[in-house]
């Protein structure tokens, strides 16, 4: 049934590509385009007026007055909806502290629209990161582009606490401009942030403890650094820069798990005298497409962390040599290390019962949390291969492409073409 209240948009930024003249496909990816089959080339003038200023009933006044009999009218509103391609105005369009629609974000809306055209309202994403707070901290060129990035997907409050002064080299693939050249990184990132989205906070934080750290390199060992976000159940995402590579991850949540001091130890394990990680120049050597790759996959993560999603560096890291070059190593809690032995215990279901048939298969358990011990080898049960650097041995390498989710009957709208257009009016 049609809503009298809504006021439905649609999904701004899509293709309209006329396939004949009753034909009228809406986007231009083949997975997702949809086909949409009108009566009369007329009926696409429905399109136009849904840009969410008027209430369904409205719109469907309107359609008639333009020659569109009602019942078209009503089936091409309802398949739009039924396709995800139809929101609520409101339940996509942010709208500022003020109550005006924010247009800086409608991209970032429509964008997280079109990944779950059923799922979760994108002002409801977007609000969640709207009262979320990150600190970002430690030395380090990514982190101005991180909390830029940050800010124009939307998160509330970012606040930098990077020492030193801006130099020249750091211009490249990040947020400042001549005049940024020896200012203080603080105050220079808050500058660019402000640039970007006005309405975002960056004064210090009103609660104690920020929604994620951004755990640039430090000038502490590993393990003060990580004893001390352990000690107040901080989560943190570590982001670093190693001999023109950069490396994003462990991301740590709040109950514990692979720390910056596991890394370390796992290390140890494998060289006895390994000194630990070396404190990189300022700034440090990156490609500058490394550094563009790598902002959007940290910002990624922190926005997988703060929407309630699952990150891909939970117990993992990823190195990125080049742009569409990457190594993804997975780390297990180290034994002697505190994180673990603090962690609070994972609660496991137990495994279902089968029923007796004359062949059964053996049952799964649950699988492990992030952390918790798997069936798989540990860091210190690997050896190193020849001419392996001692780093490289403490975790097992893979890959992190970001695969496309998997559809479901119920989760995603069928593909375009087996989809019934409205049907017309007899």
């Amino acid at each position: 049934m049609l809503s009298l209240v809504n006021r439905p948009l649609l999904l701004p930024g899509l293709p309209r590509v006329w396939r004949d003249d009753t034909e009228l496909q809406l986007g231009a990816d083949p997975a997702q385009a949809v086909l949409l089959r009108l009566p009369h080339p007329r009926a696409a003038g429905m399109l136009d007026l849904l840009d969410g200023t008027r209430p369904e009933r409205s719109v469907l006044l309107r359609a008639v007055e333009l020659g569109i009999p009602l019942d078209q009218a009503q089936a091409v509103l309802e398949f739009l909806h039924a396709a995800g391609l139809a929101r609520p105005a409101a339940a996509l369009i942010p709208r500022t502290p003020d109550g005006v629609a924010n247009q800086r974000l409608v991209g970032e809306a429509t964008a997280l629209a079109l990944k779950d055209r059923r799922g979760r309202a994108p002002t409801a994403t977007l609000r969640r990161r709207q009262v979320a707070s990150v600190m970002i901290t430690g030395r380090g060129r990514l982190g101005a582009p991180i909390a830029v990035a940050l800010a124009q997907a939307g998160v509330g409050h970012v606040r930098a606490n990077v020492p030193g002064l801006v130099q020249e080299d750091e211009l490249a693939a990040g947020p400042f401009g001549t005049g940024a050249i020896g200012t203080p990184r603080s105050e220079a990132i808050a500058e660019a942030v402000a640039q970007a989205m006005p309405d975002v906070d960056t004064h210090r934080l009103r609660t104690a403890r920020p929604a994620l750290v951004i755990q640039l390199d430090a000038d502490e060992p590993a393990a003060l650094v990580a004893a001390a976000h352990a000690a107040r159940r901080q989560p943190h995402l570590a982001v670093t820069i190693r001999d023109g590579a950069a490396v994003i991850g462990p991301l740590v949540p709040h109950a514990g798990g692979p720390c910056l001091a596991c890394l370390d130890l796992h290390r140890l394990d494998r060289d006895a005298t390994w000194p630990g990680a070396a404190r990189s120049p300022s700034p440090e050597p990156c490609a500058v497409t490394t550094l563009l790759a790598a902002t959007a996959y940290a910002t990624a993560e922190a926005l997988a962390f703060l929407d309630g999603d699952t990150p891909e560096t939970l117990g993992a890291s990823l190195e990125i040599t080049a742009a569409g070059h990457s190594r993804r190593r997975t780390w297990r809690p180290h034994p002697a290390c505190d994180c673990t032995r603090h962690r609070p215990a994972p609660r496991q279901r137990p495994a279902p019962k089968q029923r007796p048939t004359s062949s059964q298969r053996p049952t799964s358990g649950p699988r492990p949390t992030p952390g918790q011990p798997s069936d798989q080898p540990s860091a210190s049960d690997q050896r190193p291969t020849p001419g392996q650097h001692p780093a490289d041995t403490a975790a097992t390498p893979g890959t992190a492409t970001r695969q496309p989710a998997t559809r479901s009957d119920t989760g995603q709208p069928p593909p375009p073409t087996t989809r019934r257009p409205p049907k017309k009016a007899g």
